[in-house]
């Protein structure tokens, strides 16, 4: 019976020890892909706020919502691309012994596929009742299309990566042992670029750029273990 148990321990510890030794003798790397792609969906900021036209005549939000929707299908868009993502209002002081009024604004998003649509519609808009605008967000339709590219890449870049480092001591790399994925980069991204630039152009009726909206650059990341023989 001892004998037994003796020989039970033995197997195990051999069947351990060469486990061991097979996942020591590997090695890790990391392969990566990068691709620029052409946005083609933009989600674009447009605040309005009430104003006075004279001491007693207010600018309603309403009538500025009005032109608002009135300017989107000017230029081909349907209502249905814009929508109120905020709410807000302040008091206006007239002097110190005349009561305050309160002037409503409101933010809304205009998702567009052009940054000429944006072009086209800021002259149409109240330039008085306009108060700031904003690109939110820029991306591109075919996101998984391009998140399957790079996965691709970047795994045979970390496969040529191991061969290379595999070959310089005198081995070639075998079956991959462990994957560990990164997040993607750069596909859905906040900024800022053209903010004053287009805002500040709503105050010219003939405003036109042939300027192109920078590319959005995508990066990929793989961390492959192979093993090595």
């Amino acid at each position: 019976m001892k004998k037994l148990s003796l020989m039970f321990y033995l197997i195990c510890f051999s069947t351990i020890y060469l486990k061991a030794q097979t996942v020591t003798n590997k090695i890790e790397v990391i392969g990566q892909a990068e691709i620029e792609v052409v946005p083609d969906y933009f989600e674009y900021n447009i605040n309005l706020q009430e104003y006075y036209k004279s001491e007693n005549e207010k600018v309603a939000i309403e009538i500025l919502e009005k032109g608002l929707v009135k300017a989107v299908e000017e230029i081909g868009l349907g209502k249905n691309k814009l929508t109120i993502n905020s709410l807000n209002g302040n008091k206006r002081y007239a002097g110190d012994n005349k009561p305050s009024n309160f002037l409503e604004s409101r933010n809304y998003i205009l998702r567009i596929n052009s940054i000429n649509d944006i072009n086209n519609l800021l002259p149409k808009l109240d330039k008085l009742g306009l108060v700031s605008t904003s690109m939110s967000k820029k991306t591109n339709s075919k996101k998984t299309e391009y998140e399957k590219e790079l996965r691709k890449k970047a795994v045979n870049d970390a496969r040529q990566k191991a061969t290379s480092i595999a070959e310089s001591v005198g081995k070639k790399i075998g079956n991959i042992i462990l994957i560990s994925e990164n997040n993607f980069n750069g596909l859905s991204l906040n900024f800022e670029d053209l903010t004053d630039f287009v805002g500040k152009a709503a105050y010219f009726s003939n405003f036109k750029t042939d300027i192109e909206v920078e590319k959005i650059k995508l990066s990929y990341q793989v961390r492959i273990t192979f093993q090595m023989k």
